[in-house]
């Protein structure tokens, strides 16, 4: 990553929704500053081998699981697919955006899958890690998404 200089310098990129006090969804939105968001990535993200790009490297640790969207509305049904289980149990997420300019954010699972294409839309490059959880989502700009389990501490 970057040395923490430019971490969430741009929260004016993040969707619509999470800036704006009077929406309902927006207001359950919490934007990590950067000590929040460097614990939250020591027991999820930064478990993982890096690749080039900021992507995580799979050609060294298997994953779960690997699909591709075709378009909005395929990312949109593949991320209700993904968080009905977390929507079930009422449990938050965490979205960390591969534009480290972007806050890290936490929100219900629910609200994630509402605004499952807006997310798509603000940063195609992203990672879900639903918390408490084992469990990390890495989404990339090819379509390419990729469910994996998070090697313990």
């Amino acid at each position: 990553m970057t040395d923490g200089s430019s971490y969430a310098s741009n929260p004016e990129y993040l969707p619509k929704f999470m800036n704006d006090p009077r929406d309902d969804d927006g207001r359950q939105v919490v934007k990590l500053n950067l000590a929040e968001n460097s614990e939250l990535t020591a027991i999820g993200l930064n478990r993982f081998p890096a690749g080039t790009g900021d992507v995580i490297d799979f050609a060294s640790i298997p994953y779960e699981e690997r699909l591709w969207w075709d378009d909005e509305e395929h990312w949109v049904s593949m991320a209700v697919e993904l968080l009905s289980s977390y929507v079930q149990r009422g449990e938050r997420v965490a979205i960390i955006w591969g534009n480290y300019a972007m806050p890290t954010v936490l929100m219900p699972a629910d609200v994630a899958v509402r605004h499952a294409w807006d997310i798509l839309d603000a940063g195609p490059h992203f990672w879900i890690h639903p918390l408490g959880g084992s469990v990390l989502i890495e989404c990339l700009i090819d379509g390419q998404v990729t469910i994996v389990t998070i090697p313990s501490g």
